[in-house]
């Protein structure tokens, strides 16, 4: 990213972590999801790239790659507290390490198109619609932003984090697939939902458990642009012994 674009990242980390602040010092503990966001968008309004409104019985068909990015260990941090500067509980130092981390990543995804279509609690998952006419150049932006998100855009909330509540360095994962997914809304007749359901979405949230680091699906893997002499080395990762569930990016 430039230089531009690390200040706008450092400054939706800022709004984000100073929003939580007082947002804390009104209401001590916040009940709500941090879901709601989203889930109070008004009609059928879609943060789905390429499909702006959903319509009632009329799924459609799109390709996607599908990144999840996931913060490490935030469960055990809301049990087991330090002791940080005026921070008094495990909830209210994830609420504040979130608020800072949620739109930063948003932020990073949004300069290459890609939109973040549900927060995950501690995570985000951020669809990229991908081109028919060039899917190599979909596939490398996606890795691009992935990698941008475990790398300059956790340092910028890291730094802002210590800065603030001399909190130690988030570790997150990142995990992206590509598949044909399909758009349509899911719920009751009081609340309809735009969703992509596709094996994308649930690859990338499985391969996302990574610490500090990008995993891709066997099927992106294999609509990555060729590159004798490249950078990039992809590692076989398995879940059990012989299944292979995707690959772990080395820079070499």
């Amino acid at each position: 990213m430039n230089n531009h674009q690390l200040a706008a990242v450092r400054k939706a980390a800022v709004d984000g972590l100073e929003g939580a602040v007082r947002t804390w010092e009104k209401v001590g503990m916040i009940m709500d999801s941090i879901n709601a966001s989203i889930e109070s968008r008004a009609g059928n309004e879609s943060n789905i790239p390429g499909h702006p409104h959903v319509q009632p019985g009329k799924p459609e068909v799109t390709e996607f790659v599908a990144l999840v990015v996931d913060m490490r260990n935030s469960s055990d941090r809301l049990q087991n507290l330090q002791k940080f500067p005026a921070i008094d509980s495990g909830f209210q130092r994830v609420f504040y390490e979130t608020s800072a981390l949620l739109p930063a990543l948003a932020t990073t995804a949004l300069f290459e198109d890609g939109h973040v279509t549900e927060y995950l609690g501690d995570g985000a998952l951020i669809l990229f619609k991908v081109d028919a006419n060039d899917r190599v150049k979909s596939v490398r932006t996606a890795y691009q932003v992935a990698d941008n998100c475990v790398t300059q855009t956790r340092q910028i909330v890291n730094e802002l984090l210590a800065e603030r509540f001399e909190l130690p360095n988030l570790s997150i994962g990142a995990g992206l697939s590509l598949s044909k997914a399909i758009v349509t809304l899911v719920g009751t007749s009081a609340f309809m939902q735009p969703k992509a359901i596709g094996q994308c979405v649930w690859e990338a949230s499985k391969l996302s458990s990574g610490t500090n680091t990008v995993r891709v699906s066997e099927n992106l893997k294999q609509a990555w642009p060729p590159a004798p002499g490249g950078t990039l080395r992809f590692e076989r990762l398995y879940d059990l012994p012989k299944k292979m569930v995707g690959f772990e990016i080395r820079k070499s």
